[in-house]
């Protein structure tokens, strides 16, 4: 749908790039995940993909309608309108007509549960509530390709999980979500591949069902053996020690390697707790990114 060749972004005045050699493909029916921490780069990205911002170095090749839906982080909305004013107003500037409009307009009033509010002006809602409303009027325009930039801060539970009901709607019918979020386990659920941004580069672009199999976690009192992170060292094993000085965090990929080193911690002092399941999105994310939240 969308490729990116080594895009780059420097804001004016500013004496680092925001953005430095961002290259990726984006294609139909997928959520993006798009993580990294306050200052990474992920509102200037979403910014240049949607025109908003143009590219000091690169570019961005479409294979298709450039149309986009574009949630953004700042609240765009009339605070003086009603919700169904707002609603309307932004139609009119999608330029829907007839059974488009209607259908369009059902949609985003559903996804974020807007039902009741609509004769309330915007100004008079709840900050989740304007949240959510910020939420339909980027649903509304038919398109390729969303932008959401923490489209739920704010929101209740309830209203959340509705929201994410509709994404998951966008990609079954064929569009590309790119979904920003604070909240891992929101990006666990909803995204199929994850991409990571440190100091405005890419760092980490995998899908989740390339997630190591399993993540064993083992801690000792008197610290870890010499010998289990030997072993580690010998068979190349992905490891770190960094979540805790006398705690291993340790993937693996195959039952074989699992026994190979329970053998080997039956010879070593007994750890004093010992966990092993499937790795989660917060620990990839924590090893890719050093550490930084």
């Amino acid at each position: 749908m969308l490729e990116l060749q080594q895009l780059g972004y420097q804001y004016p005045g500013s004496s680092a790039p925001a953005l430095q050699a961002i290259t990726l493909q984006l294609t139909a029916g997928e959520c993006v995940g798009l993580l990294g921490s306050n200052g990474a780069g992920k509102t200037t990205l979403l910014s240049l993909i949607a025109g908003l911002l143009q590219p000091t170095t690169g570019r961005l090749h479409w294979q298709q309608d450039a149309a986009i839906g574009l949630v953004p982080q700042s609240l765009a909305l009339h605070g003086r309108l009603r919700v169904r004013e707002n609603l309307h107003l932004f139609a009119d500037l999608y330029r829907l007509r007839g059974v488009q409009r209607q259908q369009q307009l059902e949609r985003a009033i559903e996804a974020a549960q807007l039902q009741p509010l609509l004769n309330r002006t915007a100004a008079q809602l709840s900050g989740g509530q304007q949240r959510r409303l910020n939420f339909a009027l980027g649903l509304l325009q038919p398109a390729p390709l969303y932008l959401l930039d923490e489209a739920t801060v704010g929101v209740d539970s309830a209203s959340r999980l509705h929201m994410q009901q509709a994404v998951r709607a966008l990609t079954d019918n064929g569009s590309c979500v790119i979904y920003t979020s604070h909240y891992l386990p929101e990006i666990e659920q909803l995204a199929d591949r994850v991409l990571l941004l440190a100091e405005g580069r890419l760092i980490l672009d995998r899908h989740l069902a390339e997630q190591p199999a399993r993540q064993l976690r083992a801690r000792w009192s008197a610290g870890i053996p010499p010998a289990v992170l030997e072993l580690c060292q010998l068979r190349n094993w992905p490891h770190s020690t960094q979540a805790h000085p006398l705690e291993l965090e340790l993937e693996l990929d195959s039952p074989q390697q699992l026994q190979e080193l329970l053998q080997l911690l039956a010879s070593q002092p007994a750890p004093e707790r010992l966990d092993y399941g499937p790795a989660s999105l917060e620990q990839l994310y924590l090893h890719s990114s050093g550490g930084q939240l």
